[in-house]
C-alpha cells in the first residue's frame, strides 16, 4: 500500500528535512509519540521513498509512503506518525552550541484483520452548557467511542431562536480530542462572550472520517464564572421517540398479564376434557 504525502517549506531559506517514521499512542484523548521507538511494528512496516533531502526555500515536495505489512502480522489496530525535522544549531549564553530540532508529523492508524476496515461509530451523550473561570460561555460533549477504530474528533456548533430571535455560528469545536477504542472523551465548543444565556436552541454536529453525528435541544447558560447549567432538554421529535419507545416496552410488559387469562383457560379446558 503506498500513499502520498507533501512536505512544505515556507522559510526564506532552504532547509535540509530528515524524514523518519515512528510509534504513537492515545493517552489521555490525545495521539502523542511513544517514548518507546519499539512500541509496535510501524518503523519497521512503513518506509518513505526519500530519508533526506533539502528543500528549496517557498517549495513543496511530493513524496511516498510505503507500507508493508507481513502476513503473519497479528491483528489489532496501531499508531504512528510520519515526521519531518529540521535541526539548527545554536549557542546558548555560556557559548555551548546546542542542537535545535523542529518536526511537524503526518499521523498513521493502520488496522490489521480479515475483510475490510473495521467499522466506526460512535454516540454523543448529553450536550451541557457552562462557563469558564473568565466567564466565556462553552458547550460540553461526552463522545463515546462504539465502533472499532479510534476516532480524531472535529465539528461545529449552532445556537438559534435565542432571545429576540437570535441565531449565532458556526462555532468550531476544539481539536485534538482522540476517542480510543471502548473509550469516551469530552468535546468543548467555546463561545462568544457576548451570547446571552438563552433559551437557545443548539445542534452540534460532530465528525470522525467520513462517520457524522449530530445531537439537538434546548438550553440555557449558566450565570457566573466557572459554573455548568442543566444539560440540554431534548427536542420535540426526541421527546416523541422515547415517549413511543417508552410505550412499546410498557406493552410488552402488560402483554403477558392480558394474554395470561386466555392461556390459563384454554389449559383448564383441555385438561377438564381428557
Amino acid at each position: 500500500m503506498t500513499r502520498r504525502f507533501a512536505v512544505t517549506n515556507t522559510s526564506s531559506g532552504p532547509q535540509r528535512i530528515t524524514l523518519s517514521v515512528g510509534p504513537a499512542q492515545i493517552t489521555g484523548n490525545e495521539f502523542v509519540p511513544s517514548d518507546d521507538p519499539q512500541a509496535n511494528e510501524l518503523p519497521e512496516w512503513v518506509t518513505v521513498n526519500r530519508r533526506t533531502f533539502v528543500a528549496p526555500p517557498d517549495s513543496t515536495t511530493e513524496l511516498r509512503a510505503t507500507v508493508a505489512v507481513p502476513p503473519d502480522a497479528s491483528r489489532g489496530e496501531r499508531y504512528g506518525a510520519i515526521w519531518a525535522a529540521v535541526a539548527s544549531r545554536q549557542k546558548d549564553r555560556q557559548g555551548t552550541e546546542v542542537e535545535q530540532v523542529n518536526r511537524v508529523g503526518i499521523r498513521i492508524y493502520l488496522d490489521v484483520g480479515p475483510g475490510g476496515d473495521p467499522p466506526s461509530d460512535f454516540g454523543i451523550g448529553d450536550l451541557v452548557p457552562g462557563r469558564t473561570d473568565t466567564g466565556d460561555p462553552v458547550v460540553r460533549a461526552t463522545v463515546h467511542n462504539t465502533g472499532e477504530r479510534a476516532l480524531d474528533m472535529t465539528g461545529k456548533l449552532w445556537l438559534s431562536d435565542g432571545p429576540g430571535g437570535l441565531t449565532a455560528g458556526p462555532f468550531p469545536a476544539q481539536l485534538g480530542t482522540t476517542v480510543p477504542i471502548g473509550g469516551s472523551a469530552q468535546v468543548q465548543v467555546p463561545l462568544d462572550r457576548q451570547l446571552p444565556n438563552g433559551p437557545w436552541r443548539v445542534r452540534l454536529r460532530l465528525e470522525s472520517g467520513r462517520i457524522h453525528r449530530e445531537a439537538t435541544g434546548t438550553l440555557t447558560f449558566p450565570d457566573g464564572r466557572n459554573a455548568w447549567g442543566a444539560p440540554a432538554s431534548a427536542d420535540g421529535s426526541r421527546r416523541w421517540v422515547l415517549l413511543l419507545a417508552g410505550l412499546a416496552a410498557l406493552l410488552l410488559a402488560v402483554l403477558p398479564f392480558v394474554v395470561s387469562p386466555t392461556l390459563r383457560a384454554r389449559v383448564r379446558r383441555q385438561f377438564a376434557s381428557r
